[in-house]
């Protein structure tokens, strides 16, 4: 096999095409696709041309889809392997699932052990040409290497030795997860997003990473039970916020202390379990809590539907409010400050455009105040919600169909959109992005033959200070500024003022709207 072994090649192979691989049938060449479908893949393939620093051709492309095609054939052809490939899906960032899914590729191309060498080269013909190493041949990528190669050269086995870094701890880059929705995907030449001031002990201590920040980002888009229909775009707002916080140059959580469930990771169980890891992992920190996915009445009460959420036994499958409140309790004994995301909708009948279906127009789409007021009972605590109560929310974003109206626009704001220049993204800079671009994006979708109305909801029982929630992207000194924190703040005033309404109030409904006119983002 020209000193190439196939644990080399499977781990080459996976370096270069695991955004394919985790694309699963996005990145057949061949595929009627969807609009949604469509701008995933185009994303996908121009962060992969970053990575080879420069567009690939189209039959280039063909060759890279047709061997993710192989790849994802034959895992998904063995029960055990198909397992690995869909743990691995449901978060490609995740180190574990990707030495797992490695490890299977080994294993199922053990019987034909040319097939992945022939993809390696093929891979290998792309990269950009560069001067071997005299005599360089055989490619290191031991798990004990601290960094390992990828492989380089022409098809014909004179294979030489470019560097990358590929250690056993090495996270691989899912582009078309980990950037931004509604950003230009990252071009060859593009300079690097970095930071040119010191960042206050406050929120870094190693000057690095938004040290107090532990997360659990929940979403799923698929479920167990076929009476649920299901939205991919609420576990790809995971995947990417997921990538985004863990991202050094931007939100720059500590990468272990990010959590992701996807889709067959999110059971009931998992989450469970997840919530209680953060309670310990979170204290004296900031604890970000983030759910996507469906939301369901249960008799009086409310719950967030699980992977394995069962519609006729929904008290014992969901997360029920109940439940869940007992959890974030806990957390909030421990955590300094916490922030709950939740972009719920009905169960039934979730269509292309909305969370929530024509046909259940008389139930709550976002969860109910009773829901989310006792998530956020003293200092410290903060509850966002995608949408109103009776209200629907975007499943699919005009700026990125790809992702949820609200889950495009959180992304981004942490991108660095957010409003104003401090160190940290404050939660009310956070919540006046929302605020401001989801509405609008919103109004794009018609529903019930009129533009959808999708307000976001910011609910804390007392106005604290601006916590921040991440680091920001490009920061080189500054503060949010007076006039800007003071119509910020006031903004977030009048949310609650009208949050806490019974009857709706015009003139408070004018305010408001020329505040959010004012603040121009």
């Amino acid at each position: 096999m020209d000193h190439i072994t196939l644990a080399e090649a499977a781990k080459a192979v996976l370096l270069t095409i695991a955004p394919l691989i985790a694309a699963g049938a996005l990145a057949h060449s061949d595929e009627d696709l969807s609009d949604t479908a469509t701008a995933t893949r185009a994303y996908t393939w121009d962060a992969i041309a970053a990575h080879f620093k420069r567009k690939l051709t189209a039959s280039e492309q063909t060759a890279l889809a047709q061997g993710a095609a192989v790849v994802e054939r034959r895992l998904a052809a063995q029960p055990k392997a198909a397992r690995a490939l869909d743990y691995f899906r449901a978060d490609p960032e995740d180190a574990d699932a990707q030495r797992i899914v490695e490890a299977q590729i080994v294993a199922v191309f053990q019987t034909a052990p040319e097939e992945l060498i022939a993809i390696a080269r093929t891979i290998a013909a792309l990269q950009p040409a560069a001067p071997p190493p005299a005599g360089a041949r055989i490619v290191n990528m031991s798990d004990n290497a601290q960094v390992g190669s990828i492989f380089q050269g022409d098809i014909a086995g004179n294979l030489t030795v470019g560097p990358a870094d590929v250690s056993r701890n090495k996270r691989i880059a899912s582009p078309n997860f980990a950037n931004s929705p509604g950003a230009q995907p990252p071009s060859a030449d593009a300079p690097p997003v970095t930071r040119q001031a010191p960042l206050p002990a406050t929120l870094s201590a190693d000057g690095v990473h938004f040290s107090a920040g532990h997360a659990l980002i929940i979403g799923v888009g698929s479920y167990q039970d076929p009476h649920i229909r299901n939205v991919t775009s609420t576990a790809a707002d995971a995947r990417a916020l997921g990538a985004l916080l863990r991202d050094p140059q931007l939100a720059a959580y500590p990468s272990e202390q990010v959590q992701v469930l996807v889709d067959a990771k999110a059971t009931r169980a998992n989450i469970l379990d997840a919530l209680e890891a953060l309670a310990q992992r979170a204290a004296g920190g900031t604890a970000l809590i983030c759910f996507a996915g469906h939301g369901e009445p249960v008799g009086t009460s409310y719950a967030l539907l699980p992977y394995d959420a069962d519609m006729h036994r929904l008290a014992e499958t969901a997360l029920t409010a109940e439940v869940f409140h007992q959890r974030v309790a806990q957390i909030r004994k421990r955590a300094n400050r916490l922030v709950v995301l939740l972009n719920c909708c009905h169960a039934g009948g979730v269509g292309d455009a909305v969370l929530g279906g024509e046909a259940d127009v008389a139930g709550g789409t976002a969860p109910p105040p009773e829901f989310y007021r006792p998530l956020a009972v003293g200092s410290g605590q903060v509850v966002i919600s995608s949408s109103r109560p009776s209200q629907k929310s975007g499943a699919r974003s005009q700026v990125n169909p790809q992702h949820t109206t609200f889950g495009t626009h959180l992304l981004d704001a942490l991108r660095g959109k957010a409003p104003g220049q401090g160190p940290g993204v404050g939660i009310f800079e956070l919540f006046a992005y929302l605020r401001a671009h989801v509405p609008t994006d919103a109004q794009h979708i018609a529903y019930q033959g009129k533009p959808l109305v999708q307000e976001p909801l910011f609910y804390a029982s007392q106005l604290d200070d601006n916590l921040a929630v991440a680091l920001r992207p490009g920061w080189q000194g500054g503060t949010l500024g007076t006039d800007l924190a003071q119509q910020v703040s006031r903004l977030i005033e009048l949310e609650l003022q009208q949050e806490a309404e019974t009857v709706d109030d015009p003139a408070l409904r004018e305010e408001l709207k020329r505040l959010l006119a004012a603040l121009n983002m």
